[in-house]
């Protein structure tokens, strides 16, 4: 994993719902969702928010993982329904 900032569209959106949720300034990708602060009931908001915007359903242990993991884990749902990212 590298210490870059978020790379891909759907990364950098993801990024900012972690951000504005912890309360945090930078997110990285290899950043652990529980290791920066999360909880279950933010995991809960996260899961609403990503589910609300991107029509992503994803469970409280996919969230419970790295930004990057948590990316892949969109860009496969997003794929296999044959769509793209929404626009913001």
């Amino acid at each position: 994993m590298s210490n870059d900032q978020p790379s891909t569209p759907l990364m950098q959106r993801l990024s900012g719902y972690w951000r504005e949720l912890l309360g945090v300034e930078v997110v990285r990708p290899e950043d652990h969702f529980l290791e920066v602060g999360g909880n279950s009931l933010m995991a809960t908001m996260l899961a609403n928010r990503i589910e609300k915007d991107l029509d992503v359903q994803l469970s409280m242990v996919d969230l419970f993982n790295t930004l990057e993991h948590v990316a892949a884990l969109c860009e496969e749902q997003l794929r296999e329904q044959g769509r793209s990212m929404p626009a913001v």
